[in-house]
Order: structure tokens, then C-alpha cells, then sequence
């Protein structure tokens, strides 16, 4: 499992460093992801948008923390925390994305209401060996702790500013703004 993340963050540095065409030579997202600290409302202190939901025995806090625009491409950063009072057992890996072998934060998609179009996380590679442009190789998901998570859509037109942004478990978080 830490070969696969590891791969992955080198193969993200390496299309981030050189400029791919993905990006479209502009200024490409950070590859580290940020600090995470939870606030006194269980929430991720500086989210932009905030939901929690009852799941699989535990409450799921989603928290956005960003919503970027760099050049062709738009980039969500999410923190998903479960925090249960009875259950022990941490959330499955594939709940946002992946399968029951390696996670992956490639589920979330986006929605722009306004011009009815529907942004799924872009994807490197084909057939067997494409995966998805996003956080990969997660484990479960720890309780009482954030994981700090990202995926890459393909950027809508300039003039769209917001978009709903739809997250497993949680469901629809309408009006995040585009950075």
C-alpha cells in the first residue's frame, strides 16, 4: 500500500513539476496537502463548506477546504473526519472512492446547476491502468482525525464562480465557491 501511494505522489510531483498538458502550463496545484486542525464545531477550522451525516454507525464530517482553479484544471480539497461514540472500528478506505483494496478520493463529483453539467474527477492513464487524478492508495479512514484528501475535474468556463459539490455519504453541498 505505501508503494502504491508513494508511486502515485511521485507520478503527481513529476506531471506538477514539468507543466503537463493537463494543466495547461499555468500554475500547477501544490502537492502537499495542508494541515487540518478540527475546530469547536467538530469541523475543520477554515472550510468553505461544511456537512455531516450519520454513517455506517458513525457521524462523517466533510469539510471543503478549497476549491482551485488552476488553468484547465479545478482542484477540490476535502477533509473527511468520522467520529463515533460506541463503534471502534475506522471508516472503510473506499468510501469516497476506490474498492475494498486500496482507497482513493476520486467519488465526489461536481455540479454546475446553473449551465447543467456534471464534472467527474479526471483520470491518468486508460483501460486497466487509468487512475483517477486524486488522493490514492488510502487506508481506512481514522476516527477523531482528519484525512486531508484532493481530486482534479476538468476546470468549467471562467464565468462559472460556484459549483454544488456531491460527496458520498454526506449527498450535495451546493454553492462552494471557485477560488
Amino acid at each position: 500500500m505505501r508503494r502504491a501511494l508513494g508511486a502515485g505522489v511521485l507520478i503527481f510531483a513529476a506531471l506538477a513539476a514539468t507543466g503537463c498538458g493537463l494543466l495547461g502550463g499555468g500554475e500547477p496545484p501544490p502537492t502537499q496537502a495542508p494541515k487540518a486542525e478540527i475546530g469547536p464545531d467538530n469541523h475543520v477550522k477554515g472550510a468553505i463548506a461544511k456537512a455531516v451525516q450519520p454513517y455506517a454507525g458513525k457521524e462523517v464530517y466533510v469539510d471543503v477546504l478549497s476549491l482551485q482553479r488552476h488553468d484547465k484544471v479545478l482542484r477540490l480539497v476535502y477533509a473527511v473526519t468520522p467520529r463515533a461514540k460506541t463503534d471502534s472500528d475506522a471508516l472503510p478506505k473506499e468510501t469516497f472512492g476506490g474498492n475494498w483494496q486500496s482507497g482513493n478520493a476520486g467519488a465526489p463529483f461536481l455540479l454546475d446547476t446553473e449551465n447543467l453539467r456534471v464534472y467527474d474527477s479526471l483520470t491518468i492513464g486508460s483501460g486497466e491502468d487509468a487512475r483517477c487524478a486524486c488522493s490514492t492508495g488510502l487506508g481506512d479512514y481514522p476516527l477523531d482525525q482528519p484525512t486531508v484528501l484532493y481530486a482534479d475535474y476538468p476546470a468549467p468556463p471562467k464565468e462559472v464562480k460556484e459549483l454544488t459539490v456531491v460527496m458520498p455519504v454526506v449527498g450535495p453541498m451546493p454553492g462552494v465557491k471557485i477560488s
